[in-house]
């Protein structure tokens, strides 16, 4: 006699190894991820909820993950008074001049730091990239970023790829691979 969970074993497995290669496939390619610096996840992983208010944005206007939705992200998390992160974030703006458009964006979100602070390490000029105000950390400790920088490449669904804690120079042939890689997915 068969058990009567028996009928709805083989749908369930069949359900659970479909969603298990859609993961896998979703994962960047490891070696690669690797020789852009970044650790590679096994799985694609939901990414916690984003909303902030967007830096100098009128009435700083907050933009939330909807607002990046169908495109490759580098969510960078620093602050103007991270000497590391000051050193790396010209290669982010260089990344995102060669890269960025309506498949792939770099977003700075800037923790624990002031519009002032951010404003004068931008010396006058308007950023090339969206910079969002984690003002009291609490974005950053729900991605796990335990101090700056802190960076995650997530994919066109808003899920985390691969991540990478310390400075970085994001401009690299490898990175630019990675990221193409991951737009063509």
């Amino acid at each position: 006699m068969r058990h009567p969970r028996a009928a709805f074993a083989l749908p369930l497995l069949a359900i659970v190894m479909t969603a298990s290669a859609v993961a896998v496939a979703a994962a960047p390619d490891a070696e690669l991820a690797r020789k852009a610096g970044m650790e590679p996840y096994p799985t694609a992983l939901r990414a916690p909820p984003l909303r902030l208010p967007s830096f100098g944005g009128p009435g700083n206007e907050s933009r939330g993950a909807e607002d990046y939705k169908g495109r490759v992200v580098l969510l960078n998390f620093w602050a103007s008074w991270c000497p590391p992160c000051r050193e790396e974030f010209p290669s982010l703006e260089r990344l995102q001049q060669k890269l960025g458009g309506k498949d792939f964006t770099v977003l700075a979100v800037s923790v624990s730091d002031s519009e002032d602070g951010i404003g004068r390490f931008l010396a006058g000029r308007k950023p090339v990239f969206d910079i969002l105000m984690d003002n009291d950390g609490a974005t950053a400790a729900a991605f796990r970023a335990r101090g700056v920088p802190v960076t995650y490449l997530l994919d066109r669904q808003g899920r985390l790829l691969a991540g990478k804690t310390g400075p970085q120079h994001w401009d690299s042939p490898a990175m630019e691979e990675l990221i193409r890689q991951t737009i063509a997915r």
